[in-house]
């Protein structure tokens, strides 16, 4: 009796294992990333965010602030996407966050006028090691987040 729990529980020990969760743990993810583009207002560029990943209620989302304790601009974690293409990946009305590796992301949104359909699409690139964002091109990014584009 007492071998079939034993089973029991690693068979589900096997299964968690299995079943990953694509959304940062916060200790690791938190903090400042430099960036491959200015961002801001003209005359305000920088090109230092600040990322954060948490948990409010029941939504998993991350957050992207030009200033530390600055007004944030907010994405949702899509799980189902996440899982599809075994990356975490955010999303918002207007762009969507893909991770690169553990201290990186790429960042893709449209850029458009007011009653537009189409428009500009602008690639980004944040990681938290410098020499990665000077190493980083808009192209190579925008390959990477493109191979993900037939996913959603």
């Amino acid at each position: 009796m007492k071998l079939k729990g034993l089973l029991l529980v690693l068979f589900v020990c096997a299964l968690n294992a299995k079943a990953q969760d694509y959304f940062p743990k916060s200790d690791v993810f938190d903090g400042k990333y430099y960036s491959l583009n200015k961002m801001g207002n003209p005359g305000q560029e920088v090109k230092e965010v600040f990322l954060a990943a948490g948990s409010p209620g029941t939504t998993k989302m991350m957050t992207l602030s030009l200033t530390e304790g600055g007004m944030p601009a907010y994405f949702v974690f899509d799980e189902a996407i996440s899982k599809k293409v075994k990356k975490t990946v955010f999303r918002n009305r207007m762009s969507m966050v893909f991770m690169y590796d553990n201290n990186s992301l790429v960042m893709v949104r449209e850029k458009k006028e007011r009653n537009q359909t189409e428009g500009e699409t602008l690639v980004d690139f944040f990681s938290k090691d410098k020499a990665k964002v000077a190493a980083m091109t808009k192209e190579k990014a925008m390959e990477y987040a493109t191979q993900y584009a037939g996913e959603f």
